[in-house]
């Protein structure tokens, strides 16, 4: 792709650098280099918007839009991705040269920052289209893609069955195919895992990690796998394992300047300390703050809802009873206002 960028730029072929440019920020972020996605990236979208040339726009939009979530601005993301489905709008379908599988990809993105932000109705109905679009222009990977992030969505919401309903032909898919996708294979695998089937989940969850460090060291969604894989092991009475595990997540996300993973991970550090016995209270109460201080201004509600259970549950143990209602009443009514019913019971049951 460097070659081709090197040539479309000595030829002076501005719409094949566009085309150059978008690819390459997705290349870019699925080793982790995001400086150069988001850079590319951009580039990329101030060409196509020279050009007046949708298609370019379109694919340049879609680009940016998975850049921005990458680095954790889930506004910016939002923003282009939802610019990028509106594109279609504003031409026929016969009018454009990219693939009609194209447009599923779009949605399916705009569906997982949705759910990350707490916007689950909005999510489910950009995934359900990525579905059906998917299935209209008959595109296998598209519609692994498609459904994964419809089951992304549920599982962030906590719709364990639903989920595992899309994740487990996407699975199969894959396998049909020949191909390994550790998105997949992570997503089935943390739904087995609050489904409480944690064998299968810590061999899903293994799988993941050695499916996307095979493909490269560092990439995209990488500190989020081992954070699963970490949790699981904490859910499977494996402390020490998960302590390693959350403590390389953290590790991957500030390397990589990831700071919605490192929201995640340090959740996570917080729930181990949490769990000891005794409870290292200090630990896990500077844990939960510092990942309220990551996901708070980024908007991941349900992060945020997570933390403040966290905390209530720390503060019950440790007798602050006042503090503890306090971060349990946060946390229900977040969880009820995004219709989390899988967090909102266990959290009442506390």
């Amino acid at each position: 792709m460097r070659e081709a960028e090197a040539l479309a730029r000595e030829l002076g072929d501005r719409p094949r650098l566009a085309a150059v440019l978008a690819d390459l920020s997705a290349r870019f972020r699925n080793v982790g280099d995001h400086d150069r996605a988001l850079e590319t990236a951009r580039q990329a979208l101030a060409t196509a918007a020279e050009l007046g040339d949708l298609d370019l726009e379109e694919e340049a939009t879609y680009r940016a839009g998975q850049a921005y979530f990458a680095v954790g601005d889930f506004a910016g993301a939002m923003d282009l991705l939802r610019q990028s489905v509106d594109v279609e709008g504003r031409r026929a379908l016969a009018l454009s040269g990219l693939p009609r599988f194209y447009r599923a990809w779009s949605h399916a993105w705009l569906a997982l920052t949705c759910a990350t932000v707490g916007r689950f109705a909005d999510g489910i109905r950009h995934g359900t289209e990525a579905v059906r679009i998917a299935e209209s222009a008959d595109h296998a990977f598209s519609l692994v893609e498609a459904r994964s992030a419809l089951g992304g969505v549920h599982l962030g919401r906590g719709e364990l069955d639903a989920a595992i309903a899309l994740f487990e032909p996407a699975l199969t898919l894959t396998r049909t195919l020949g191909i390994t996708l550790p998105n997949v294979l992570s997503g089935l695998g943390h739904a087995y895992a609050l489904a409480g089937r944690l064998a299968e989940a810590v061999a899903l969850l293994e799988s993941a990690v050695e499916e996307r460090t095979a493909i490269s060291a560092m990439g995209v969604g990488q500190a989020v796998y081992v954070t699963r894989l970490a949790e699981a092991y904490l859910a499977a009475g494996s402390a020490e394992r998960a302590v390693e595990g959350a403590r390389l997540a953290l590790d991957l996300a500030r390397s990589y300047k990831e700071p919605a993973n490192e929201a995640f991970a340090l959740s996570l550090l917080g729930e181990i300390a949490l769990h000891r016995d005794p409870a290292d209270v200090e630990a896990a109460q500077r844990h939960y703050r510092e990942a309220l201080t990551l996901a708070e201004p980024r908007g991941m509600r349900p992060l945020v809802a997570h933390c403040h259970l966290g905390l209530a549950k720390l503060y019950r143990r440790t007798g602050k009873r006042q503090e503890a209602q306090e971060h349990l009443t946060t946390a229900t009514t977040m969880y009820r206002e995004m219709g989390m019913t899988y967090w909102l019971e266990q959290a009442e049951r506390r």
